[in-house]
């Protein structure tokens, strides 16, 4: 395929759409709305699409992000402060009983505060300390974080979403990192790679989840030095097959990991190792030139995953008119300076420990 062959505003089209109108096979996801708005705002971005949004579409995104926020009050402790993932429950959230049914989720907390940032807002209406609040009451003993404080499951994709959002609101101070880099160090695999617990099998999403973690922490090189991150980095180029990225050895490729593999190996210095022409080639041979989209492969349909990530990936190499992003906290470059513009503004003291000043 050549260049001509990347079908921008049809991509930007499917994102659109897919803020308004999905399919009825989608309505499993109605709990964990927010988590296709995400992926929607982020693809758009990348693709220098956000201006084709009206300025009160933009203005009701944000409120209707702000409706998912629990603060503590009678009916909800600070312990489950942060985002919900939809309105499904949001008219239980102030009533008597309710505490059972909203709770926030960590990874929406993260998407929330993203799709925020890309939009513009200067997170003046986030209750900080209740999002920090929220995120340590989720931290266990042996450093990992769970999904949600009632019988959430623990793993390294929350690892990253707690550390993300300590990242993004500037403020470490309340949550263990010592015993969190503890925990992501256990995760690593005698193949060089991570599995999302200790002891489980080596993933390149939970791969990626620790090496953004540590990026995020500034502590790269305490878990990798230079011997574990060669044989690392093998592992991750290896996962190269078919011109795509697949999560783990025997699997096919899926466009997907075109970002979880292709970031990890560009926090790290050495996506160059990779072949980029290959991987544009299986990431463009899977997206859709009439509805637009991608797909996790040939046989399957687009969905905003794919979609976003298929484009983060393709950022990642450098195509050509897509803007780059921040492999670390998966929001642009353009988002990123904007969050930093906001931390500098800010009157709170900076208690951040983590390196905001890489440049991806």
């Amino acid at each position: 395929m050549n260049k001509l062959d990347f079908k921008f505003e049809l991509h930007k089209k499917y994102f659109r759409r897919s803020l308004d109108l999905l399919p009825g096979e989608s309505a499993v996801f109605d709990y964990s709305r927010l988590t296709i708005l995400y992926f929607a705002l982020i693809g758009l971005d990348i693709l220098d699409g956000l201006d084709s949004l009206s300025e009160d579409r933009k203005k009701d995104i944000i409120e209707w992000v702000y409706r998912l926020q629990l603060v503590p009050n009678e009916n909800c402790s600070v312990h489950k402060c942060g985002f919900m993932g939809s309105t499904t429950v949001i008219h239980l959230k102030n009533h008597p009983g309710s505490e059972k049914y909203c709770e926030s989720n960590v990874a929406m907390t993260y998407m929330a505060l993203c799709i925020l940032i890309t939009m513009g807002d200067n997170l003046s209406r986030v209750n900080k300390s209740a999002v920090l609040q929220g995120v340590a009451s989720l931290q266990k003993p042996d450093g990992s974080f769970k999904s949600n404080y009632e019988h959430g499951e623990s793993d390294l994709r929350f690892v990253y979403c707690s550390l993300a959002i300590c990242n993004i609101l500037n403020d470490s101070s309340g949550i263990n990192v010592n015993n969190a880099i503890k925990f992501i160090s256990k995760c690593l695999n005698y193949d060089g790679a991570f599995g999302q617990n200790p002891g489980t099998e080596s993933h390149g999403g939970s791969t990626y989840c620790a090496v953004a973690s540590l990026s995020l922490l500034n502590k790269l090189n305490i878990v990798l030095d230079d011997n574990k991150s060669k044989i690392l980095e093998r592992w991750a180029v290896n996962r190269q097959t078919k011109g795509g990225f697949q999560g783990r050895p025997n699997k096919e490729a899926d466009t997907c990991y075109s970002f979880w593999l292709g970031a990890t190996l560009s926090i790290m210095g050495s996506l160059n190792r990779i072949n980029s022409e290959r991987n544009r080639t299986f990431a463009l041979h899977n997206a859709n030139l009439i509805t637009g989209g991608f797909s996790k492969n040939m046989e399957s349909i687009p969905d905003p995953m794919h979609t976003c990530l298929s484009l983060c990936g393709l950022s990642l190499i450098g195509e050509e008119n897509l803007n780059p992003i921040n492999p670390a906290l998966n929001i642009t470059v353009r988002a990123t300076n904007y969050l930093k513009q906001i931390q500098a503004d800010s009157t709170s003291p900076n208690k951040n420990i983590f390196n905001t000043d890489t440049d991806y």
